[in-house]
């Protein structure tokens, strides 16, 4: 009995090691120093984003507000700012009209050119189809077998090659 136990144990975690994609040392147990780096490393780099934005924005946008003091004065500064501003809004801008122009363009080819042909031969595909399911029935039984079961075992004789697969599709194709 104890060892069924453990079998099933065992067996449970095996698939929980199989559904296992990734492992993140710093949210498991322990790994307090990896945690504390990462954490200070974390806070010394959004401090170098949001220092140097506190910088800018006081400085050019809300410098002539009286409950703010300007980091820096330099008018060079605030012309290169209000220059990159109307440079960013341009190229937002430019961008914005580039993808609805290609959205429309590309809309219109779909609605003119593939709508008015198929792209794939349905009679073929039903044919197939056919002659897909005449082959699974042959190799594992009616289909109303195959879908009323709920586990089903397949032999290893009876699994399906890549090439048996390819010849049944050019069968049903012909």
């Amino acid at each position: 009995m104890n060892e069924e136990k453990e079998t099933v144990k065992s067996e449970t975690a095996a698939k929980k090691d199989e559904n296992t994609v990734f492992e993140d040392k710093f949210f498991e147990k322990g790994h307090f120093w990896l945690k504390l780096r990462t954490i200070v490393l974390t806070i010394i780099a959004w401090l170098g984003v949001v220092i140097p934005v506190y910088w800018t924005v006081t400085s050019t946008l809300l410098r002539h507000h009286k409950n703010v003091n300007p980091v820096w004065h330099y008018q060079e500064g605030i012309d290169t700012f209000y220059f990159l501003l109307k440079v960013f809004v341009l190229f937002f801008i430019a961008a914005t009209i580039f993808t609805v122009l290609m959205t429309l363009r590309s809309n219109r080819r779909i609605k003119d050119k593939y709508s008015q042909k198929f792209t794939y031969d349905f009679d073929a595909m039903l044919t197939k189809r056919r002659a897909l399911d005449q082959f699974y029935t042959e190799r594992f039984g009616s289909f109303e077998k195959r879908a009323t079961e709920k586990t089903y075992s397949v032999p290893p004789e009876k699994n399906i090659t890549k090439e048996e697969l390819d010849a049944i599709l050019k069968k049903g194709g012909k």
